[in-house]
């Protein structure tokens, strides 16, 4: 039997926030870090910690109002800026000694991932992102708009909005269930990071990824989709950036089908050999 590092805890990051993360997988080996985005917490993962770690270290990690990592104070729209997200993870790589790291994450996870992997790319071996647009260009003055009627819908009408928001994201009954477990425990974070993901620009960083950067694009994610054009085009000046289609499978794919996810990501893990 492979020797397993089993380990959950919160841990303090920069003194004021702290972090729910989970550590499974075996010692000394390279690491998968999962990262979720908007509204999800590292339960999203879950079955690919019990895929991968056989293999791997695999560490899961719920974001500042995620999960069960609490809510910042004040618990305001600036401390959800994606530089602050990303000085979390980066803090806890450094807390718990993370070395040869695979980044994976959906959605605004993998946004975070570009910026964590442009402070510190001595520590990556790979970047892997799906739901993830390097470009979100709606004007800025959209953002306060979007956080106000989040906010609104939230406190009148939760229960529907959140069933909305888990059918939109996910596409089997289990997948959206689990997203609603999710999104029930970060309402008070849904405003204030969405608000921060309305304009930003990564593709300068996925042009000159300094480790091998691979999207890959769910089938039926068509939001997403439909956005990728300036994403693509980045890539195509990277030579080490790819793109992966995974079919049948939504904004969630590791969630609508694990199965699939798992083999897809395995073999694009197993091809950086």
């Amino acid at each position: 039997m492979p020797e397993l590092l089993i380990f959950n805890s919160i841990v303090i990051v920069m003194d004021t926030i702290q972090l729910e993360y989970s550590i499974r997988g075996k010692k000394n080996k390279e690491t998968l870090l999962f990262v979720h985005g908007a509204g999800g917490s590292m339960i999203q993962f879950h079955q690919q910690q019990e895929f991968f770690s056989a293999q791997y270290k695999v560490v899961l990690v719920s974001l500042r109002g995620h999960g069960d990592s609490p809510k910042p104070s004040p618990n305001t729209t600036d401390q959800y800026a994606l530089n602050l997200f990303a000085a979390d993870i980066i803090q806890l790589i450094k807390d718990i000694d993370l070395e040869h790291i695979h980044f994976v994450g959906n959605s605004a996870g993998g946004v975070i991932g570009f910026e964590v992997v442009s402070q510190m790319p001595e520590k990556f071996l790979s970047l892997t992102t799906f739901g993830t647009t390097g470009q979100m260009k709606f004007p800025k003055f959209l953002a306060p708009v979007f956080r106000g009627f989040d906010a609104l819908m939230l406190r009148y009408f939760k229960n529907w909005y959140l069933n909305l928001m888990a059918s939109q994201t996910a596409l089997n009954e289990e997948a959206k269930e689990t997203c609603l477990q999710m999104f029930e425990k970060a309402v008070a974070a849904i405003p204030h990071f969405r608000y921060n993901l309305v304009n930003y620009d990564f593709t300068g960083f996925i042009a000159q990824c300094p480790v091998p950067y691979t999207l890959i694009r769910c089938e039926f994610d068509k939001g997403i989709n439909g956005m990728l054009k300036s994403t693509l085009k980045a890539m195509g000046a990277n030579p080490s950036a790819k793109v992966i289609e995974l079919k049948g499978v939504g904004h969630v794919g590791n969630l609508d089908d694990p199965v699939a996810f798992n083999n897809c990501l395995k073999d694009i893990l197993n091809k950086l050999v």
